[in-house]
């Protein structure tokens, strides 16, 4: 079985320039639970745990000649380390800048821009890394045969949280009440969860499949607990308050408090490779 991880050389200081963080392939989401590739995609092909400890698990595709892999880091094999597609299949969409299997190096440059480093892989072509991202692929005879994103967050970004990149509430609030599921979605963290009576919800297939179909219900739930935040006085302190939550073994997360008179509670983000995210709403009365 190939070596499903690939190991990213940083450089330690990085510019800001330049530096992007994809998390989205084939559908899915970077720090997703592990439970949505399985529920999407059905039994997996292959198994495995490598010498790190990571855990990986493969999915053929219905070409039959391609395969999508996701990795667990050793430390929270729940949520989705790395997304790996591999094979053949141009017709496969890999939701990703355009970007498909079989792909001249020409196409591949035009779409990535050049690599920082290529790397003779044998059997497996050449891998090429970029520099201030989480992005690699392979090629082979010339053509796309690979194409990974992973988390190396820590390695891109510092932990301590860029205020500048909180949004506002009112960012929060139009969106959220916007009936969008595309914008809502880029709102949220792979591992969302929405708490509204006495139920947990959260996203139990790809991004794309929820987006698509609503399968687990946590873009219909917030939309209903939703509608009354246009009436939030965020002026009042008696209603509305705004601060910061220190958790053991996680960076601070940005705690917006409603405090009465409207379904929601309580809306947690966090500060996910130079971004904030939604990973909490709380509906609950309790």
């Amino acid at each position: 079985m190939k070596r499903f991880l690939t190991v990213l050389i940083v450089v330690a200081t990085l510019q800001a320039h330049g530096q992007e963080f994809y998390t989205s392939l084939y559908g899915f989401r970077i720090g997703q639970y592990r439970e949505a590739a399985k529920t999407e995609l059905g039994k997996p092909f292959k198994t495995g745990k490598e010498d790190d400890e990571f855990e990986y698990v493969a999915f053929i595709l219905p070409d039959k000649a391609s395969y999508v892999a996701f990795e667990y880091a050793a430390n929270d094999t729940k949520r989705i380390w790395s997304i790996q597609v591999t094979g053949t299949d141009s017709s496969i969409n890999l939701g990703f800048k355009g970007i498909r299997l079989g792909m001249d190096q020409i196409q591949i440059e035009k779409l990535l821009g050049k690599p920082s480093s290529v790397k003779d892989i044998g059997e497996y072509g050449y891998l090429w890394t970029y520099d201030k991202t989480n992005l690699t692929v392979e090629v082979k005879n010339g053509k796309l045969s690979s194409i990974k994103i992973l988390d190396n967050s820590n390695d891109l970004y510092t932990i301590t949280p860029d205020l500048k990149k909180l949004p506002s509430f009112e960012k929060i609030q139009k969106i959220l009440i916007s009936n969008d599921d595309a914008e809502i979605l880029k709102l949220l963290a792979g591992d969302i969860e929405v708490y509204y009576n006495n139920n947990t919800y959260s996203f139990k297939k790809s991004f794309l499949t929820e987006q698509l179909s609503d399968y687990s219900k946590v873009l219909s739930t917030i939309k209903t607990i939703s509608k009354d935040l246009v009436t939030v006085n965020t002026k009042n302190s008696e209603f509305y308050e705004e601060n910061i939550r220190i958790k053991l073994d996680e960076g601070p997360q940005h705690v917006i408090k409603i405090k009465k008179g409207h379904l929601i509670k309580e809306i947690v983000l966090k500060y996910f490779a130079g971004q904030y995210y939604i990973f909490e709403i709380n509906a609950d009365s309790k």
